[in-house]
């Protein structure tokens, strides 16, 4: 009996220094909140929001046309890219998103972005930061990544999209009506009958 107390009160100290081991290895990183970036003009009245998912192929298949859309209307149009982690499909999207944050912290989340869907197919933790240091970041951003500060500001985009009725990706909001065909034409046509609404 006392044999098995012996071994259970060593199995009990294990389990805590194995649980504070954990705990003070995990980096710190400081409470920022870096607003989320306008990637058009943010003080144009066409407000587009794209609800997305960075391991999703077909978010990385409509990249492009947003790139496309910033080129043609980018002082006509305000554009902000909000997160939507499909997790019970896509095991990497959550700690993609959380990157795309970190990014933001250092301003090159778009870099990231684009970064992240041209690679889209490779994005573990450990490919995370090998393109932050590709694109040029310190190495707060691994603290971040690793310490999960931005998990919380994924969940509250998700919860927006949530709100707004999302259920699949890409989504895409032109002054908050769903655009519910997303293709460059059927966006185009949209900023067009909205910038010659404002000009009448």
């Amino acid at each position: 009996m006392k044999v098995k107390l012996k071994h259970l009160v060593a199995l009990g100290i294990l389990i805590i220094a194995a649980y504070l081991a954990y705990w003070y290895t995990i980096p710190s990183y400081p409470d920022i909140i870096t607003p989320k970036p306008d990637f058009g003009n943010p003080d144009s009245p066409i407000k587009i929001i794209e609800f997305s998912d960075l391991q999703c192929p077909a978010c990385a298949q409509a990249h492009p046309i947003a790139i496309q859309l910033l080129e043609e209307y980018g002082d006509d149009i305000s554009f902000q890219f909000y997160h939507f982690p499909l997790r019970s499909i896509h095991a990497y999207a959550q700690k993609a998103a959380e990157g795309a944050e970190c990014a933001n912290d250092q301003g090159m989340m778009k870099e990231y972005i684009d970064a992240a869907f041209k690679n889209n197919n490779r994005l573990s933790t450990s490919d995370l930061k090998l393109y932050a240091s590709a694109l040029g970041m310190d190495d707060t951003f691994n603290d971040c990544l690793d310490s999960g500060a931005k998990a919380a500001l994924v969940e509250s985009d998700y919860r927006v999209g949530i709100s707004k009725g999302v259920k699949a990706t890409p989504t895409f909001f032109i002054n908050d009506e769903k655009v519910e065909q997303v293709t460059l034409q059927s966006l185009r046509t949209r900023i067009e009958m909205l910038l010659a609404s404002a000009n009448a």
